[in-house]
C-alpha cells in the first residue's frame, strides 16, 4: 500500500513539473492570457479536467511558475535582507541592490509580466499586483524597524511605494538599453542605482 502510495505520489510530482514546464513555454511564447487552459492541457498531454485537479485556475498555474520554476525573485517576498553594520545608508543601499539584482537575473519573464500588465492582461495584472503588494508591505516593515527616520518623516508605506516605482523605473531604463551596451555589469548597475537612491533619501539624524 505503501508503495502504491509513493508511486502515486511520484507520478502527480512527475505530472506537476511538466505542466510547469509546458506552462512556462508557451506563456512565453504566446502571453499569460493569449495560452488557455485547453492550450496548456493539450500540450502537457492531458485533459483539462487532469490540469484543473492540479490547478484550480490560470492565476494558481502562474503563481506556481512564478514559485517552482524559480522566477519568484526575492525582493517580491515580505523578508528583505536584514540590517548589515553599514551606516544607515549603506543598509538601504545593499537592500535596493539585492532588490535590483533578483530583477536582472529573471530579465526575460520580468519583461514579459511587465508587458502583458501594461497591455492590460487580467491575469498578469492580477499575479503582478500581488507580487508588488507583498514587496512593499515586506519593504516598508523593513524601513520602520531599520529606517524609522524615514518612516517618521514621509510614512513606511509611501516611501515604500516611492522605492517600488523607482526599482521599476530603474529596470526599465537597464530593459531599454539606457546607459550602456548590451553586455553591461548588471551587479555594478544595481549598486550604483541603489547608491544613488540611498543617498537622495539621505542618512538618518543622529
Amino acid at each position: 500500500m505503501g508503495a502504491m502510495a509513493n508511486a502515486e505520489q511520484l507520478e502527480g510530482s512527475s505530472t506537476r513539473h511538466r505542466i510547469l514546464q509546458v506552462s512556462l513555454s508557451l506563456m512565453s511564447q504566446k502571453g499569460v492570457d493569449g495560452t488557455s487552459m485547453r492550450d496548456l492541457a493539450g500540450a502537457a498531454g492531458l485533459n483539462v479536467a487532469s490540469l484543473y485537479h492540479y490547478f484550480p485556475s490560470k492565476r494558481e498555474l502562474l503563481e506556481a511558475v512564478l514559485v517552482e520554476r524559480g522566477y519568484l525573485p526575492q525582493w517580491a517576498t515580505a523578508d528583505p535582507r536584514p540590517a548589515t553594520d553599514g551606516s544607515y545608508e549603506d543598509q538601504l543601499a545593499v537592500v535596493l541592490t539585492d532588490i535590483l539584482v533578483s530583477m536582472f537575473e529573471v530579465e526575460d519573464f520580468v519583461r514579459l509580466m511587465m508587458g502583458e500588465a501594461m497591455r492590460g492582461e487580467e491575469t498578469a495584472r492580477a499575479v503582478g499586483l500581488g507580487l508588488f503588494s507583498s514587496f512593499e508591505s515586506g519593504l516598508a516593515g523593513w524601513l520602520v524597524s531599520h529606517r524609522p527616520d524615514l518612516d517618521q518623516r514621509s510614512g513606511a508605506a509611501q516611501v515604500a511605494h516611492l522605492l517600488s516605482a523607482m526599482v521599476v523605473g530603474i529596470f526599465v531604463q537597464y530593459a531599454a538599453g539606457v546607459g550602456g551596451e548590451d553586455d553591461r555589469d548588471t551587479g555594478a548597475i544595481a549598486t550604483q542605482w541603489a547608491q544613488e537612491i540611498a543617498h537622495v533619501l539621505g542618512p538618518a539624524p543622529d
